[in-house]
């Protein structure tokens, strides 16, 4: 029963200590808050301004979410497990004339609706999801 008992409080403790640590490693809507992001890379290709469009991303109070590729988007995001979902993304729909801008545009919808997973360092924002990987640079 002792050898039990103990095996036991072992098992809590080291539970413990690995959900402490996953923890510690995930980003927080506070370090997200009132930051806007210009876009550097998507899949490692280069981004580079076109026609006065700068593609970025902003977190606005309680991680509302808006920003501009080819069209302006915006929606309620959260944060589930260092994951950033946004499932319900609104964006304008004026065409674009930029095909690329177009693409890029489509999968940040898709990275944002379906979950993105989310590093934040002091001045780089990677959102990695849906098979794409998306960096930002603070601004």
């Amino acid at each position: 029963m002792k050898k039990t008992m103990l095996l036991l409080l072992g098992a809590m403790a080291l539970t413990g200590c690995s959900n402490a640590s996953q923890t510690g490693n995930q980003p927080d809507a506070g370090k997200l808050a009132n930051r806007l992001f210009a876009l550097t890379s998507v899949d490692g290709q280069a981004v580079t301004p076109r026609e006065g469009m700068k593609p970025g991303i902003s977190f606005g109070e309680n991680l509302k979410v808006s920003g501009v590729m080819c069209n302006r988007f915006f929606g309620q995001g959260k944060l589930e497990q260092g994951r950033l979902f946004v499932p319900q993304l609104a964006s304008t729909r004026m065409m674009c004339s930029d095909a690329q801008l177009n693409q890029w545009e489509q999968t940040l919808s898709a990275v944002l609706v379906q979950g993105a997973e989310v590093k934040l360092t002091e001045q780089t924002l990677t959102l990695t999801g849906s098979g794409h990987t998306l960096v930002y640079q603070a601004h």
